[in-house]
């Protein structure tokens, strides 16, 4: 049976006490530390989305192939993303460490179209080599496994869609654009460069707010 005379509510000067007590303590022993993470965001109803409230829908979309230039240029990497408009805030591409395409890559950098930032190519073993070209663009602030992949190699989180859905002024020229109109806006630029490779109808998962 429940014991209700040892009822407590955390907000209780005890529980509240002890709880910063050990918040103090973990702090103390460098155990505790302020850091960013992601989270899923609602544009509509401005608010943080639990990962519960997040339902998976399979939509017809599209693949879009880029290429990349080597910094060196001597060449390039292909690159295949469904959300082109994130492409300004990649910090860097992984590719898996066993895949012999690209081993002798690995460590240098690539610029970043529209954007001229040097990324640098990493190797993870989270990539599929056999998925697409086996190169993966690497955007940590826009995409969960991203984000652990840029944990695991230093990569900076450039964060280029702001909370109202619209891009941030890390988009430069994109700044203040809406982010599917973005995405056209950065299609159509980079086949004007002659670095759209090409797009190919793809059916895949998309989270939607409940």
């Amino acid at each position: 049976p429940v014991d209700w005379r040892r009822e407590r509510f955390t907000l209780d000067a005890g529980c509240s006490e002890a709880v910063i007590e050990a918040f103090n303590r973990l702090h103390e022993q460098g155990l505790i530390y302020r850091g960013e993470y992601l989270v899923n965001w609602c544009p509509a109803s401005g608010s943080a989305v639990s990962d519960l409230e997040v339902e998976m829908k399979e939509v017809d979309g599209h693949l879009w192939h880029f290429r990349y230039p080597l910094s060196s240029g001597q060449g390039f990497l292909e690159v295949a993303t469904t959300r082109p408009e994130t492409l300004l805030g990649d910090t860097g591409v992984a590719v898996n460490p066993k895949d012999p395409r690209y081993a002798e890559l690995v460590g240098q950098t690539l610029t970043l179209p529209l954007v001229g930032r040097e990324i640098p190519i990493v190797a993870d073993d989270h990539v599929d080599a056999e998925f697409g070209t086996g190169c993966v663009k690497v955007t940590p602030a826009h995409d969960p496994i991203d984000f652990e992949i840029g944990e695991r190699h230093g990569l900076e989180g450039v964060n280029v869609i702001g909370l109202d859905g619209n891009l941030t002024s890390a988009a430069g020229k994109y700044e203040g654009t809406e982010r599917t109109e973005a995405r056209q806006k950065v299609v159509d630029e980079l086949d004007r460069l002659g670095l759209l490779e090409k797009v190919e109808d793809h059916r895949h998962s998309v989270g939607h707010c409940q």
